[in-house]
């Protein structure tokens, strides 16, 4: 069945129901922020749209007239029904922080959001890990208030941008045993020669290593394609081929020994990481918060990409 949509205009029917309430033009005047000659010309629009007079003055009084008593029955459940609609949203964005952060950078933000929650334990935080290009998706289509994803040349997507820059080191491991565990610096050509572990099309490291490869004119040799970061480094202990990893996470691997750097000539590959917001979308006070406990967490301020 096909819904037809009310052609009123609920605005008019709320300064109705205030000047109903209120006995007063001038009262209601100030109470909607509006000029009262404004709220004159509502509800003659409302009466002349609809054929029926609602307010009548006597004694510079305002009185309702039989219509306008029967209107406000539909009125002020109108005005109650904003009401409570209006307190739900504002309850809804300052009690609910929608969170997403790429695979790579799980392990390394989570002290971020711990400490939010900290600060803010009132406050429900929904945390959603994915690949960036998924993410950005996401975000643009309103499922998050704020995403992290690692840095990547900026495109007009309507997003508002704030970078974190170079944070962290990106590194190539592999099995102590692999043929480059040597120690010795490899070349960009040497790692075509061998399977690569990489993350799923639409993650930032992905981009990154083929960016580098792209660079250079080579190919890498892709032996698998992992979605998680526990994959990446059970493939590259199992000999199965090289992984490129974010620094802290095969810290403890590289302690222990299980995997091992592989030092490449001109390989320093550094990640930044950008602070995503929906340009549509104002910030809300839980938003600035959590971008005020991301401040601190780097010790410094967030350079601005996009406005």
């Amino acid at each position: 069945m096909q819904v037809r949509s009310p052609q009123i205009n609920l605005q008019h029917i709320i300064s109705f129901y205030i000047v109903a309430h209120e006995e007063s033009f001038s009262t209601a005047s100030d109470k909607l922020c509006i000029s009262e000659p404004a709220v004159h010309q509502q509800i003659r629009g409302l009466e002349l749209h609809y054929g029926v007079k609602l307010f009548y003055v006597k004694r510079k009084r305002v009185h309702l007239t039989k219509a306008g008593e029967k209107l406000l029955v539909y009125a002020e459940e109108i005005f109650n029904q904003a009401t409570m609609t209006e307190n739900f949203l504002k309850s809804y964005r300052a009690s609910i922080l929608h969170i997403g952060i790429a695979g790579t950078l799980v392990p390394y933000l989570t002290g971020i959001i711990d400490k939010f929650k900290e600060l803010y334990p009132t406050v429900q935080v929904t945390m959603r890990e994915g690949p960036s290009a998924i993410l950005v998706e996401e975000l643009s289509s309103f499922r998050h208030d704020i995403c992290l994803v690692g840095s990547l040349p900026t495109s007009d997507d309507g997003l508002r941008v704030l970078r974190i820059p170079e944070v962290e080191r990106m590194v190539f491991v592999a099995s102590p045993e692999h043929p480059l565990a040597g120690g010795t610096a490899v070349t960009w050509e040497d790692l075509t020669r061998y399977p690569l572990i990489i993350q799923h099309e639409g993650s930032c490291a992905r981009e990154i290593v083929y960016r580098h490869f792209d660079s250079r004119c080579l190919k890498p040799l892709v032996g698998a394609e992992v979605d998680n970061i526990e994959c990446a480094k059970g493939l590259a202990r199992q000999k199965k081929g090289i992984a490129l990893m974010f620094f802290p996470n095969v810290k403890e691997e590289l302690v222990i020994g299980s995997l091992k750097i592989i030092p490449v000539v001109d390989g320093d590959i550094k990640l930044g990481i950008d602070v995503l917001m929906n340009r549509e979308i104002d910030l809300s006070p839980m938003m600035k918060a959590f971008l005020d406990v991301v401040r601190a967490h780097f010790n410094q301020e967030l350079s601005q990409i996009s406005p």
